[in-house]
């Protein structure tokens, strides 16, 4: 019988030590020595125009690289090479059709390992989306209402996730959200 409890308890102690072993972390989802942080985001809701027919841009913003252990001894194999953006739309207004999902490939970025990378007027929607769902609708020669909410706005929040690699190959990524208020 002592040879059956013991069968028993083995796998349910390594079970339990496997689950306290996770984290809530979300610097520990990623393979690498580093995490990345942006910082520097406008605050509260952007008003976009879609009668400009301008891309959206994030005026000023930082991505920083910092280490996960304070004893790390980082090098230039830890540094950012951040290349895929992909931002997912979802409406904060009552509506359910939200703008398509967007994967920008367009621009690298480079974040050394314990530095920062500032940004400059950053696209994070395209123009081109204002003449989709659920945007055109906002347009005066559609309506110039939404006709899920009856209203002459449009509110989505973008959650924005950038993926990149650190020069010895190893997968990052951050994410980080902004709300934004399409009008005519």
């Amino acid at each position: 019988m002592r040879t059956y409890r013991l069968a028993l308890f083995v796998p349910v102690a390594l079970a339990a030590l496997v689950v306290a072993g996770c984290s809530a972390n979300d610097s520990t989802k990623t393979e690498a020595e580093v995490f990345l942080a942006v910082t520097q985001i406008p605050e509260g809701v952007a008003d976009v125009s879609i009668a400009t027919t301008a891309d959206v841009s994030i005026p000023s913003m930082t991505i920083s690289s910092k280490s996960k252990s304070p004893s790390a001894v980082l090098s230039q194999q830890d540094d950012a090479i951040l290349s895929e953006w992909v931002v997912t739309c979802t409406r904060t207004d009552g509506g359910t059709v939200a703008s398509p999902v967007w994967h920008n490939f367009n621009q690298t970025i480079y974040v050394p390992a314990g530095g920062s990378a500032p940004l400059q007027n950053y696209r994070i929607f395209p123009a081109e989306y204002f003449q989709q769902a659920p945007l055109y609708q906002l347009f005066p020669a559609n309506g110039g209402f939404d006709t899920e909410t009856g209203q002459t706005n449009i509110r989505q929040r973008l959650h924005i996730e950038i993926f990149g690699k650190t020069v010895a190959g190893k997968k990052l990524s951050v994410a980080f959200d902004v709300n934004l208020n399409f009008f005519y």
